[in-house]
């Protein structure tokens, strides 16, 4: 009993830390030193009245949501920064594009991996105007399912939602992890 009271409230703070501590203003693609092939990169970030700089310099970007931003670049090879600005904070990751990566930088799987896939698959906005997470990891994940308890080796219900340990985005970790396994797994077991 104990055991499982540790894990609700380890993933009640992780949950509180990523969706209120660092939510004002993030980044969710690129990730922080991610590395990227040659060509266009994807950009999908939030801001209360955001605007989204890469090397120091206006990006133009749609909307999708409300303090939402999506844009596409393609940025020469190298390494670059981006940003997301809005009236009182600004958060950057830094990225690399091209062959010959420094080592600090890891390659970036996006997820999801199929083209085409919208936004409005997986989210929404709600009953009050706010951007939102819809649910439905599952209903691309059917096999994660099924074996969801032996995949985490945790019961299911320890788990607000999916976005505690992954980003739905992409990643530079394996199985699409905010941060590596190892680190992931210390955030709650010491």
């Amino acid at each position: 009993m104990r055991t499982i009271l540790g894990f609700r409230c380890c993933t009640a703070l992780l949950v509180a830390g990523v969706l209120y501590g660092q939510d004002e203003g993030r980044i969710m693609r690129p990730a922080d030193l991610s590395a990227h092939a040659a060509g266009e990169i994807d950009i999908v970030a939030k801001a209360p009245a955001g605007r989204l700089e890469l090397d120091g310099k206006a990006i133009e970007a749609e909307e999708p949501f409300p303090n939402v931003y999506h844009a596409k670049v393609t940025p020469s090879a190298g390494e670059h920064t981006l940003a997301i600005v809005w009236e009182s904070g600004r958060k950057e990751v830094r990225f690399f594009v091209g062959d010959n990566a420094p080592a600090e930088f890891k390659a970036f799987q996006h997820h999801p991996p199929v083209p085409g896939v919208q936004c409005t698959q997986c989210h929404g906005i709600s009953s009050r105007g706010r951007f939102r997470f819809k649910g439905g990891c599952f209903d691309c994940h059917q096999k994660e399912k099924q074996a969801f308890v032996e995949i985490h080796a945790h019961p299911e219900y320890t788990f607000v939602e999916c976005g505690t340990c992954h980003n739905a985005h992409g990643s530079t970790a394996a199985k699409h992890l905010i941060y590596p396994k190892e680190i992931m797994c210390k955030l709650c077991h010491n």
